[in-house]
């Protein structure tokens, strides 16, 4: 394929620049080429490559391989980075995976498959061996590119000297976006990618029979994931958490907003190799500019990170404190937080020391205490299917008052605090129960309770007990039987302030996040010694030991060949009726955008339905529209899909439409009835 190359000067200020000054200050190009895999399958990839200052000077590459499309999709965001890391000494190659975006091949599978996995291991050893390359590779990325960061790891690729990880998982079935706490998740997520990767290969957008083999007429992911309900190989083929510890050296990120914070924790405890964790209090995205704030410049501290392990450079940053965390010291809800009130705790291990347990009980009277309550109290609860939209989408996002979902919850608060708890880590919660049907879902959260009677969110967890025994091999609740369920609640941090209470609030229903289990009906709490959670509480902070100061954020580069026109939205809506007992949830949103004179539009609105009376009958339907302009030729591609469940199956219809400058071209319907297994 033809390179285009584009050059630019740029400039790194003194802060935050590594190496000495003829590391700094490059010009690069960026250039759109291919690399051919083994099978003959050719990579695209673009390049961010920083011009030599002296005859024979290399660098190292910094890969990042994803699915979302790096010429249309991603290519302002991508730039940022890019320009980043290259005017400061290193190459970035940013990949599509194959049979995505730019990419040749058929769409995979699904994520993280092998042909994935093992095309990023050539990759790195091609990388490394490229005439401008020194021969070091690192892997980075949010999200996906985490993921598969990790996995690449892994398999230890001898180029391969470190990574730096964002927002990932080690453990696909329990910790990703399919099945939360191993609960069926419906994401919108799911039929966002699904309509993505049925679009053209890019840059030409050619619609052509390899195009309809290769992406439109493939099963959309959605049929897929579906289809694998309980945990299995298919799922812990590339879950690290199933494999020996890591031996890469990894810089992991995570964010208290963030369904996928635990891996954070997950790898600094069992790593083989060096370790540099750092958790702040916004959702999905990088510390510079994740939501809400306090934001600081990470990328300052990447550069030292890959000076260390690509260009051999003993900068010290192993001698500093490794375990960074922001400690929130509460606030009432709220769903527009600019910033979280708190500090920043840096400490050089986890745990960090001083760290202990507490453990509280319920009791009859919506208590909690520090001791067990009588043998044979119980409380029972009514199944509302659509109750727990107050937690919002998954376990991380902004949320006001959870009182309306407390209404509908065992609750129970300990007194009001003299002092203040601070917790850092994972709180722990065991649970002895009983129901009257073979199926229900448990969830729980940890809560603050002001003194005016305001519930802030602080973190939670669904519990699937079919999996109580082993996630491998399910099994039904005996009706009437009791039996212990145990989980442990999502990373977090909070301050609970003296006259708060701390509060266990317990439910069996997590609207629309967990999907409705079928049921109506009653199940039951056994309090006493079996019934309690454990937080992990840490040395309430004191002095400047414990706290530490991070840098502001810089300025990022903004792509020279492109802008975002309009961005309306994600709007949330939430509506129920506790007449009726119907509630409903959804989602919009759309995007406006140009690229070297190609204008790109994409729209999306989602919804959930369930009704109290009749649990099993819920509903998600969706639609995605994307519109490229490119040159003369329109390309206009729509899905819609919908999941309808019954006491037994999941009814799943996915339909592509599209047309080109007007004309419909192709369109497409799969359906299936999936049975339900202990979702």
């Amino acid at each position: 394929m033809k390179k285009l190359a584009i050059c630019f000067l740029l400039i790194c200020g003194a802060i935050g620049c590594s190496g000495d000054a003829e590391n700094r200050d490059y010009e690069f190009s960026l250039e759109n080429d291919t690399l051919e895999m083994r099978d003959g399958v050719r990579l695209a990839v673009t390049y961010y490559r920083p011009s030599a200052k002296r005859v024979g000077e290399t660098f190292p590459v910094i890969m990042e391989m994803l699915p979302y499309r790096k010429d249309d999709f991603f290519a302002l965001g991508d730039y940022e980075y890019g320009a980043y890391f290259a005017k400061r000494g290193y190459v970035v190659a940013r990949v599509d995976v194959r049979g995505t975006g730019g990419s040749e091949g058929g769409i995979p599978a699904s994520e993280y498959s092998e042909a994935e996995i093992s095309d990023a291991e050539e990759l790195i050893a091609k990388l490394s061996r490229k005439s401008w390359s020194n021969g070091n590779v690192g892997m980075y990325g949010l999200s996906w590119s985490a993921f598969n960061s990790l996995m690449t790891a892994h398999r230890k690729p001898a180029a391969l000297k470190a990574i730096i990880a964002a927002h990932g998982s080690t453990d696909l079935f329990y910790n990703d976006v399919h099945y939360i706490d191993g609960a069926l998740h419906i994401d919108s997520y799911a039929h966002q990618i699904d309509t993505d990767n049925a679009m053209p290969r890019s840059p030409d957008y050619r619609i052509d029979e390899a195009y309809f083999r290769d992406r439109f007429d493939q099963e959309p992911w959605i049929f897929t994931w579906l289809r694998q309900q309980q945990d299995s190989d298919f799922w812990r083929k590339e879950s690290i958490k199933f494999r020996a510890p890591l031996e890469v050296p990894a810089y992991l990120i995570g964010g208290l907003l963030d369904g996928y914070r635990d891996f954070v924790m997950d790898v600094s405890r069992t790593s083989k190799a060096p370790v540099i964790a750092e958790i702040g209090p916004w959702n999905h995205a990088w510390p510079e500019y994740g939501v809400p704030g306090p934001n600081y410049e990470w990328r300052q501290k990447a550069l030292r990170w890959w000076d260390y392990w690509l260009k051999g450079i003993d900068n010290g940053v192993l001698n500093e404190p490794r375990w960074t965390t922001f400690m929130r010291t509460g606030h009432p809800p709220a769903t527009d937080l600019k910033n979280v009130p708190g500090f920043w705790r840096c400490h050089k291990q986890w745990p960090v020391d001083g760290s202990s347990s507490q453990r509280l009980y319920p009791h009859t009277a919506q208590q909690l205490t520090k001791t067990p309550s009588m043998p044979g109290d119980i409380q029972s609860l009514l199944y509302r299917a659509g109750a727990g939209m107050g937690a919002g989408g998954w376990w991380g996002e902004q949320t006001g008052d959870m009182a309306a979902d407390d209404a509908h919850s065992l609750v129970y608060d300990s007194a009001p605090l003299t002092e203040a708890v601070d917790i850092m880590g994972m709180p722990q919660v065991r649970l002895h129960v009983a129901a009257d049907a073979p199926f229900y879902q448990w969830t729980v959260r940890l809560e603050d309770v002001a003194p005016d009677g305001k519930v802030s969110l602080v973190s939670g967890a669904a519990i699937n007990p079919s999996q109580r025994f082993s996630r491998l091999a399910p099994e039904a609740l005996i009706p009437g039987e009791p039996t212990t369920l145990a989980t442990s609640i999502h990373f977090t941090t909070w301050r609970f302030n003296p006259g708060h209470r701390i509060r266990l609030a317990v439910a069996n229903a997590q609207f629309p996040m967990i999907w409705p289990s079928p049921t109506p009906g009653t199940t039951s709490l056994l309090l006493g010694h079996d019934t309690w959670v454990e937080l992990p509480t840490v040395p309430v902070a004191s002095g400047a030991d414990q706290t530490c100061v991070l840098p502001e954020p810089e300025p990022s580069d903004v792509a020279p060949f492109g802008e975002e026109l309009e961005k309306n939205g994600p709007v949330f809506s939430s509506e129920r009726d506790e007449t009726t007992g119907t509630s409903s949830f959804s989602t919009s949103s759309d995007i406006a955008w140009t690229i070297r004179g190609n204008k790109y539009y994409s729209s999306e609105s989602y919804r959930w339905d369930v009704k109290d009376a009749t649990p099993a009958d819920a509903s998600y339907q969706g639609e995605r529209r994307n519109v490229f302009k490119i040159a003369s030729n329109e390309i206009d591609l729509s899905t819609k899909a919908l999941i309808e469940s019954d006491a037994s199956y999941f009814h799943v219809t996915f339909t592509k439409v599209l047309r080109q400058n007007g004309i419909l071209v192709r369109e497409r319907t799969w359906t299936d009835r999936i049975a339900r297994m202990y979702q």
